[in-house]
């Protein structure tokens, strides 16, 4: 039983009853109801914090996954999209030398995934993305299938292109030629006698005396020179391959073939030596293509793969001194 409360007034100088107003009722009510919101609300947060549901679980094991698959995902598809303008680089190139053409036009409606589109995918866009890669690669299989077999027929229905294909010079003149024995390319390069800018014609490789030197095409010797004087292209031979393709071999020091003679792609004609305008053993090797000089590394073609091919290009790009 609650006893009831009295509080002074000092009008009446009495004690009196206190008697509850609408006021303070109205203000109990919010008191009650504040401190029932701020209590509902910690066990809201508290709950949430603490408390997972089976949906909230499924979500963080989603998020785990994609946080997972996200970055290989991403490391693949640098892979792709590298090996992908590698393999465009390489099919220009090829067609330039085999056709001296450009390669033909290809769509590019095929649709494309950018690694930025997957990092910032939700689940349900990284999801969408998966399948467009699905349907990518499978697009390309069958575009790369696609191209191969036009390319096969391409060569089969044209039969006179074969003797362009067999006239290519696409082996190299020395056994096993390895990057660094390419000590200066095609293009601008330092005479080495009057230290001026000329245009270095042709390749300088460098190899010990005595190491054989080959024909990197078959055809028959055009041209054969000796010479004793410390000039030019010294002891040299030059071999007609057809189709309006010739090499030249210098500065060798045994020369193994007669003019008119029918060589093979990998015959031995020679050696290598220092005859001529050179100041160190070396084999000077030029491709000539309708009477004009060009890059003779574009043409090694055989027995060397992409990233062997690459330093040489790389190598050969140095503006250096020649050894002729």
């Amino acid at each position: 039983m609650t006893h009831p409360k009295y509080i002074y007034n000092p009008k009446t100088c009495q004690y009196e009853r206190s008697r509850v107003t609408w006021q303070g009722a109205l203000g109990a009510v919010f008191s009650i109801l504040s401190l029932s919101a701020l209590l509902l609300t910690m066990i809201v947060f508290l709950h949430n914090r603490f408390v997972e549901t089976d949906y909230e679980h499924a979500l963080r094991a989603e998020n785990r996954t994609l946080r997972e698959n996200k970055l290989p995902l991403e490391e693949n598809l640098e892979a792709i999209e590298t090996t992908l303008a590698t393999l465009r680089t390489q099919e220009k190139d090829l067609y330039t030398k085999l056709f001296n053409t450009a390669p033909p036009e290809t769509s590019t409606a095929l649709p494309s995934v950018h690694k930025e589109d997957v990092l910032v995918a939700d689940a349900s866009g990284f999801r969408s993305l998966l399948k467009v890669i699905g349907d990518r690669s499978a697009e390309l299989s069958a575009k790369s299938a696609g191209t191969n077999r036009a390319f096969g027929e391409s060569i089969h229905v044209e039969p006179d292109d074969i003797a362009l294909l067999t006239s290519l010079p696409s082996i190299q003149p020395l056994d096993e030629t390895n990057p660094d024995a390419l000590v200066s390319g095609f293009g601008k390069r330092v005479n080495p006698f009057h230290k001026g800018l000329y245009l270095h014609p042709g390749v300088d490789l460098v190899a010990p005396r005595g190491t054989v030197v080959r024909a990197t095409a078959g055809g028959h010797v055009s041209g054969i020179n000796k010479s004793e004087l410390q000039a030019g292209y010294g002891n040299s031979i030059v071999i007609d391959h057809g189709n309006g393709l010739s090499t030249r071999y210098a500065h060798l020091e045994e020369i193994h073939v007669k003019t008119g003679q029918r060589v093979s792609k990998g015959a031995a004609i020679g050696t290598v030596g220092n005859s001529g305008g050179s100041i160190a053993p070396h084999l000077h090797y030029e491709v000539i293509r309708d009477g004009e000089h060009v890059d003779p590394v574009l043409y090694f073609i055989e027995n060397m793969t992409t990233k062997q091919h690459n330093q040489l290009l790389e190598r050969s790009k140095k503006q250096n001194q020649s050894l002729d």
